[in-house]
């Protein structure tokens, strides 16, 4: 795997699991909303001195984007820096962000505000409801507290948890029930998404610093950097004679206004945002609206339970009434395997076509996205006075799925990958993009159908014309391949002996899948590869092979369940419900899977207990890297690497042209059960190695040496040793863990050479790094820093303060004094010392290891880091022969 794709895993698997400290010191009841407008009025652009404006937009040539400032607001008024967030409370990327936020607050004191604005995604149903228990907190002065017991209990935002989080905080009940009741602060909510949407905000946690966008749960250093740069700007425009409250407002006077309609008439016109690739794209048989004969023909690609295809909906209502008849949008199906309401959805769209109510079922299914169960649907399409029987009746019988694929098909022929997906005359339009991206493509497409209509081109006759010449297929994705990784156009012996099979014996075409029930992402290709074995049914068959990652504690034990499972015939059932609960993987759990599976318990839970299958667990892992699976899913099909949870159409390519293969196979007489042993007799048996041009690239060819001081940091190994290792580590980090077994080996394999030194680098969205970190201190000051060390690792997953205290004991530490040193955060200095030092010298992430100074930064193989190590050992003894020889002379 990648380093990119673990940190990827890593960051997924972490969301939400954090408690949260406060943003800010302060604020409290100086945070009202009425305070902030006042605030936002004093800094608008009206007051600005326009010579003081003009000069400063000419030096300032920063890409800003115009937001207000109202909400909710910490930092004091006189900040040189504004930042708004637009995020979400039941957003487990915005909940990460919070500690590097705390941290921005808490090294810029004086110099930023940070104002909260509100944006609940539509698949996120408390999401909503936890905006308003803010609003109504907010109302009674408490708008931040709630804040962070929201986002500390992210998993438990429902109405009764929200009254418990207001009695907590000694809230009047009577209002905030009340606010609740009557929705009284939904309004602000819906000004604050039609600001994002306006914006053009795609996600949640979104900022703006003085404009600027960050996007995503960044790491502190990307916020450090645009800030410090913000702060130096502000001096300028101070120095120059404005106001500190005017400098907000001076920056606003040259940034953009997203999609707004009152975009300033000198503002350059939007960049077109789709390729000028003409893609032949039919409307056939589609439902349309907007004109009969328009100049401009939109083809969307959408589905109902994408949230981005939702907020994109009033965009193209905005087009069709700025358009009129000059535009006409059509509308395709693509539910997203991944969407469990999509499918039923659409055809419950198309039940509805079939009596004449189309879009007004297509607007009821985006207004109620949250709610598109069987239940709803049936609702809705009562309160549209369609005849029951037969909308019930069509979705019995899943009437006109056949429609729906054909336009799935579209989509994937055409490179439609996700959605919403426009083809705009042709071109191809990707995502919910901002109202002037559309008007850009549009207008350039009127000039064109203008241009047409001059030449003799009927308008009934545009769309044809414009598009004769136009694809008609996309080029497939090529996915890019990663240092370490199976090549993808190789064949690789990818075994299937006694792995659990699904799908005919005489399929053509054998996907062979390593897989991890703890990885999101494999849980997200199941839908995929479901709609495959449903589309190719009796040409395709799976094998499951294990690959638990190991920075997913509850892997292997799943793993181990599903085979216990297996051995008495039910190990895709078991498969199926571990992937559909997936968080909540424990023994309990798999015990009561067994018993609604009607498993044999004592078997079951015997094969539990002895681990049964473990070994063959690890085979498979071993068998997975040996052939280049270096990370979760993999899949070989017919033996060819795909990576990742790739979308339906990639899946496809490779099926079409393997079965295209086989069946040349089985014409030539090979019987259909011998094709995969065929293609796997001349089959690479492992990945080949990287050329050497790679390895150069390596840390290893990073000759720079950097000034890092052991001091008097914990250390093991000779004080005198020729070499010296610091290790900046986190105890919480995966990657940390992983990379340990090879600085023990080191140790081992050189003996009183080598001297190691830890430094403490708690990265922010750990949130038990830096507890786990002051334990080890603690332990350090008792004489017993790597018997701790040891301990934290072995436990990764549980690093609170009961267990902290529990390992304490286990190594007989002076517990009062432990615990006296824990509560006091004694030696949260000394961590932040290292963490200040490990940053000067480029520290960004862990592990980073620096070998007399040579660094490696990752979880290296322990070849790489014996290549420094020996090369540094060599000048050192040569240097050391030299000194020897100088003085017998």
């Amino acid at each position: 795997m990648s380093k990119g794709t673990a940190i990827v895993l890593v960051v997924v698997g972490l969301a939400g699991g954090y408690g949260l400290k406060s943003l800010v010191g302060g604020g409290g009841e100086g945070d009202k909303g009425d305070n902030n407008k006042k605030e936002a009025a004093e800094v608008s652009a009206k007051d600005v001195a326009p010579g003081a404006v003009a000069a400063n937009k000419a030096a300032d040539g920063v890409d800003r984007v115009r937001v207000p400032l109202e909400g909710a607001a910490r930092g004091p008024a006189t900040a040189k820096v504004n930042i708004v967030a637009f995020s979400d409370f039941q957003c487990p990327f915005c909940s990460r962000v919070v500690p590097t936020l705390d941290r921005v607050m808490k090294d810029y004191p004086t110099q930023v505000r940070l104002w909260f604005r509100h944006n609940p995604l539509p698949f996120h149903p408390d999401a909503p409801l936890a905006s308003e228990a803010a609003l109504a907190a907010e109302a009674q002065g408490k708008f931040w507290q709630m804040h962070d017991k929201m986002f500390a209990n992210q998993q438990n935002i429902k109405r009764p948890d929200l009254e418990k989080y207001a009695q907590e905080l000694g809230l009047d009940m009577g209002k905030f029930k009340a606010a609740l009741d009557g929705n009284t602060y939904k309004s602000r909510i819906d000004a604050d998404m039609a600001l994002a949407t306006q914006i053009g905000v795609q996600g949640t946690p979104n900022f703006y610093v003085d404009g600027r966008n960050i996007q995503g749960a960044q790491p502190y250093e990307e916020f450090k950097k645009v800030i410090d740069d913000e702060i130096a700007r502000a001096d300028k425009i101070l120095a120059s004679g404005t106001p500190i409250g005017q400098v907000y407002a001076t920056f606003m006077q040259s940034a953009k206004t997203g999609g707004s309609a009152a975009a300033p008439a000198a503002a350059p016109p939007a960049k077109p945002a789709a390729g000028s690739e003409v893609y032949k794209v039919a409307v056939g048989d589609a439902p349309t609206k907007g004109g009969k004969n328009p100049k401009v023909t939109i083809v969307e690609f959408s589905e109902f339970q994408c949230p981005f295809c939702g907020r994109v909906a009033p965009t193209l209502a905005q087009l069709e009434k700025d358009y009129g008849d000059d535009i006409e949008v059509a509308f395709k199906h693509n539910p997203l395997p991944f969407h469990n309401n999509a499918m039923i959805a659409s055809i419950a769209a198309e039940a509805a076509r079939d009596q004449g109510k189309f879009w007004e079922m297509h607007d009821k299914l985006f207004a109620n996205q949250q709610n598109l169960d069987r239940p709803n649907l049936e609702k809705y399409a009562q309160e549209l006075g369609l005849n029951m029987t037969k909308f019930k009746a069509a979705l019995d019988s899943e009437k006109n799925k056949d429609r729906i694929k054909k336009d799935m098909d579209d989509a994937a022929n055409f490179g439609a990958r996700g959605t919403p997906n426009f083809f705009i005359n042709g071109r191809n339009f990707r995502g919910a993009q901002p109202l002037d991206s559309f008007k850009a493509v549009i207008d350039d497409e009127i000039k064109k159908a203008d241009d047409k209509i001059k030449s003799g081109t009927p308008r009934s006759r545009l769309y044809a014309e414009l598009t004769k010449d136009g694809q008609t297929k996309a080029a497939a994705p090529t996915p890019q391949q990663r240092p370490g990784e199976a090549d993808q156009g190789t064949v690789y012996k990818a075994d299937v002996k006694g792995a659990p099979i699904k799908g005919a014996k005489d399929a053509l075409v054998t996907i062979v899948q390593f897989s991890d029930y703890q990885c999101p992402f494999c849980s997200r290709v199941e839908p995929t590869l479901a709609k495959v074995m449903d589309d190719y049914k009796g040409k395709v068959r799976v094998a499951w092979r294990d690959l638990p990652l190991p920075f997913h504690p509850n892997a292997m034990p799943a793993a181990i369940a599903a085979r216990a499972a297996g051995d008495q015939g039910k190990y895709w059932e078991m498969h199926d419900k571990i992937f559909a609960n997936q968080q909540t993987m424990d023994r309990p759990t798999y015990e009561k899977y067994a018993q609604e599976l009607g498993l044999n318990m004592a078997k079951f839970k015997a094969a539990l207990d002895s681990q049964k299958g473990k070994a063959d667990i690890e085979a498979d892992a071993a068998a997975g890297n040996k052939i280049g699976a270096r990370g979760t899913p993999a899949f070989f099909i017919n033996g060819k690497f795909l990576s990742g949870a790739q979308p339906y159409e990639m899946f496809k390519t490779k099926i079409d042209d393997e079965l295209k293969s086989a069946e040349a196979l089985v014409s030539k007489g090979t019987p259909r059960t011998k094709v995969y042993d065929v293609i796997m007799k001349d089959a690479k048996a492992e990945v080949a190695a990287a050329p050497a041009q790679a390895e150069e690239k390596g840390p290893e060819a990073d000759n720079t040496v950097y000034k890092v001081e052991p001091g008097s940091a914990p250390s093991k190994g000779p004080r005198n040793a020729p070499l010296t290792m610091v290790i900046f580590s986190d105890f919480q980090c995966p990657f940390c863990s992983r990379v340990e077994p090879t600085l023990t080996q080191i140790e081992k394999d050189y003996g009183g050479k080598v001297r190691q030194v830890w430094k403490n680098y708690p990265l922010p969205f750990h949130n038990n790094a830096e507890p786990a970190a002051e334990a080890a201190m603690a332990a350090d000051a008792q004489g017993k820093f790597w018997q701790m060390h040891d301990k934290l690792f072995a436990n990764q997953q549980n690093l609170d303060r009961p267990s902290l205290e529990k390992y304490a004991q286990e190594i007989g530490l002076d517990m009062n004094k432990f615990k006296a040193d824990l509560d006091a955060q004694k030696y949260k200095s000394v961590i932040e010392s290292d963490t200040k030092e490990g940053t000067a010298v480029g520290v960004n992430g862990t592990p980073a290891v620096f070998i007399n100074g040579r660094k490696i930064a990752g979880a290296y193989p322990l070849e790489t880091f014996k290549k420094i190590v020996d090369a540094e050992l060599a000048k050192k003894e040569g240097g050391s022969k030299a000194i020897a020889a100088r003085k017998k002379t």
